[in-house]
Order: structure tokens, then C-alpha cells, then sequence
């Protein structure tokens, strides 16, 4: 009966630990660079980590200083598309989480161009794709073709210097460090593509 109740204990956990690695939001204990949620409804969620050293900093002016900036932005969009989750001091530094309704509300806030795409988009020749990935799977380079074959994926192009999640599966990439199927670091410079099932 023992072995019966263990064995049970030991699915659970193995049950809730891979529910925590499908990335359901950012969490502001592990945070240790600028990072990137894409939810499985399209909805962003980042983080951004800036050194808040100095003596003369004051946590209440920041948070003054984004509220103001959220308002902007929203009054400006008709909508409340952008929206503070969290702001923490942690060893020096502040961690600001914001929520995004929609990929074009990150890009219109922080004046980035991220790229989300379909498979048929990318491949469609209105954007410059590199000619190979890397298989996630198997470890192996594969042709741009095979990676944008299945139209159920879709394509994440990044140029920022990102901690990259998702709430979806990285079937092939290009560019940057994977770190696991639903986690990677885009590269210092130039662009990363990132082939995934949502």
C-alpha cells in the first residue's frame, strides 16, 4: 500500500512539474533578464529588468512614472491594451511585468518590431528567412522549407536581446540559445526565428 500511495505522489509531481515548465506566466522570483511571454491566446506578458542602484532612486516615482506612461498609451489606443501585473525591487534592481492584449500593443509601446507570423506568411517571400533551422527534436539542420512546412506553426522574429517563452512548443529555430522546448535566448545580434506549435 506504501509503494501504491508513493508512486501516486511521485506522478503528481511529475504532473505539476511539467505543467510548470509550459511557461503559464512570468515569475518575477526568476526573472534575471528583459523577457518575453507569447500565451497560447496571443496575449504578451514581459518583464523588464533595469538596475535601480543608486540612493537617490525612488520606487514610488517609477511606479508614478509608468502609471503615467500606461495611461498615455492607453488613452491614445481607446483601450486599456497594456497593463501593469507587478513591480518589485529585488538585489538592486527593479522587475516591472506589464501585460499586452496583443502582440502590436508591445510593439506600439516599447517601439520594437517583433514579428509573429504563420508558416504560409513567412514563407511567402514578403520576409527574409534564413535558409536552414535547427531541429529542436533531433538536434539536426533541416531546409527553411521543412521547417515551415506544417501550417499549424507559427514564426516568432526577434532582434531584441530577449529571455524568449512560450506557451507552445519550439519546433525549430534559427538564431539565439535554446534553453528547452518552450524557452529560448534570442541572439545578441541580428534576428531569431523561432518555428512553433502553439
Amino acid at each position: 500500500m506504501k509503494k501504491l500511495y508513493f508512486s501516486a505522489a511521485l506522478l503528481l509531481c511529475l504532473v505539476i512539474l511539467a505543467g510548470c515548465s509550459n511557461n503559464k506566466e512570468i515569475d518575477t522570483k526568476n526573472i534575471q533578464k528583459d523577457t518575453f511571454l507569447i500565451k497560447k491566446d496571443s496575449s504578451i506578458e514581459a518583464g523588464t529588468v533595469e538596475s535601480f542602484d543608486k540612493g537617490y532612486y525612488d520606487v514610488k516615482e517609477l511606479d508614478k512614472y509608468i502609471t503615467n506612461k500606461l495611461n498615455r498609451y492607453n488613452t491614445a489606443a481607446g483601450a486599456e491594451t497594456v497593463t501593469k501585473k507587478s513591480l518589485e525591487l529585488k538585489n538592486s534592481k527593479a522587475v516591472l511585468v506589464l501585460t499586452y492584449k496583443a502582440l502590436a500593443d508591445f510593439n506600439g509601446f516599447n517601439k520594437t518590431d517583433i514579428k509573429l507570423l504563420t508558416t504560409a506568411d513567412a514563407m511567402s517571400g514578403d520576409t527574409e528567412i534564413p535558409q536552414s533551422f535547427t531541429a529542436v527534436k533531433k538536434h539536426k539542420t533541416v531546409t527553411a522549407d521543412k521547417a515551415l512546412e506544417n501550417n499549424k506553426y507559427n514564426v516568432l522574429i526577434v532582434k531584441e536581446n530577449l529571455d524568449v517563452l512560450l506557451q507552445g512548443t519550439i519546433k525549430y529555430y534559427s538564431g539565439g540559445t535554446l534553453v528547452n522546448k518552450h524557452s529560448i535566448q534570442t541572439a545578441d545580434t541580428g534576428s531569431t526565428f523561432i518555428v512553433y506549435k502553439p
